[in-house]
């Protein structure tokens, strides 16, 4: 799967978690987790290893059922994917685009959280 897919299949299921909670069990989200971080590793640099490992933290809060932190990992991971994405406006393949939106995404689902 390419990255723009990934993407795109992880906005879609964070919309549908939020729109339909029973239908998504803890382990599906956890394989979403999972997918990313294995799809970041080996392709380097600081901002993805700290991606990564914040990858890493909220899977361990889902895990928990720690809803607080879980908001809080959202919206770090949020705020962290639109900053890359901002430095990506060169690429013409809609990489950046597709980034900005899973940032926002991100930093709503951190929201909605936080408000359920």
């Amino acid at each position: 799967m390419n990255h723009a897919d990934r993407i795109d299949q992880t906005v879609r299921g964070i919309y549908d978690t939020f729109d339909r909670p029973s239908e998504h069990p803890v382990e599906a989200g956890l394989g979403f987790i999972d997918g990313w971080i294995d799809a970041l590793d080996g392709l380097g640099g600081s901002a993805l290893t700290g991606l990564q490992n914040e990858l890493r933290n909220l899977r361990a809060c889902v895990e928990r059922h720690d809803r607080p932190a879980i908001a809080a990992s959202l919206q770090l991971l949020g705020e962290e994917t639109s900053r890359i994405a901002h430095n990506m406006h060169s690429f013409t393949d809609g990489t950046g685009d597709q980034l900005r939106h899973l940032g926002q995404t991100l930093v709503t689902a951190s929201g909605n959280l936080k408000m359920s």
